[in-house]
């Protein structure tokens, strides 16, 4: 795993081009840069042609990013895992399961404002969940603070842990109440510290060890 997930440091992310970051775990970034975005939202590909194929955080419902997604795959995608429903993160997950018919996954949030109300998970989650996926162990931790439902999937085998916006690389984390809350946040950010974690892969930017 290399700490910047390009390979060279100080190399720019650039929207809808894959990039390695180990044998299991491939980033495309959307086209959707901006203020609140950074470079754009991270969308993490999992597995092989054999294994299967699982997309964490589709992103937003861009057709050139959900094209990129597909294009990239390089084998059936079979799991879909939203971290949280803001529009930047899952809205992506009804056009890409139209394409793919894979099983959708996640948590709906406590509040329906500025929520991406398209979203229903075939499989609803909760914290501790361990899911066997694309060849890979996925364990679900719930990180409520900067959204209700805000998720963090642990991949076991490498100690990578996706973290959607609960931990961004580059940025302040926002918290919006009422869905967002900074009590939580902060002691979703405690109850992190025990987890066995080598890297960090953010909603966006490069990854951290």
């Amino acid at each position: 795993m290399d700490p910047d997930g390009t390979g060279t440091a100080g190399c720019e992310i650039v929207p809808g081009v894959p990039v390695q970051l180990s044998p299991r775990v491939r980033r495309i970034t959307a086209p959707n840069a901006g203020m609140m975005t950074g470079p754009g939202t991270n969308t993490y590909l999992l597995g092989d042609a054999i294994a299967g194929i699982a997309v964490i955080d589709p992103g937003p419902a861009i057709e050139s990013h959900v094209d990129a997604i597909v294009a990239s795959a390089g084998g059936p995608i079979r799991w879909i895992f939203c971290t949280h429903t803001h529009m930047d993160h899952s809205p992506a997950a009804v056009p890409l399961k139209a394409r793919t018919n894979a099983m959708t996954f996640g948590m709906l949030p406590l509040h329906t404002e500025r929520q991406d109300s398209t979203f229903q998970p075939d499989t609803p989650l909760t914290h501790g969940r361990r899911i066997a996926a694309a060849g890979s162990t996925l364990r679900v931790l719930h990180t409520p603070g900067h959204a209700s439902n805000q998720l963090c999937y642990l991949l076991e085998e490498e100690k990578l842990l996706f973290t959607g916006d609960h931990i961004m690389q580059g940025s302040t984390v926002v918290i919006n109440p009422p869905d967002g809350d900074m009590n939580q946040y902060l002691a979703s950010l405690n109850a992190l510290l025990s987890q066995d974690v080598t890297y960090v892969a953010p909603g966006h930017g490069f990854i951290m060890d």
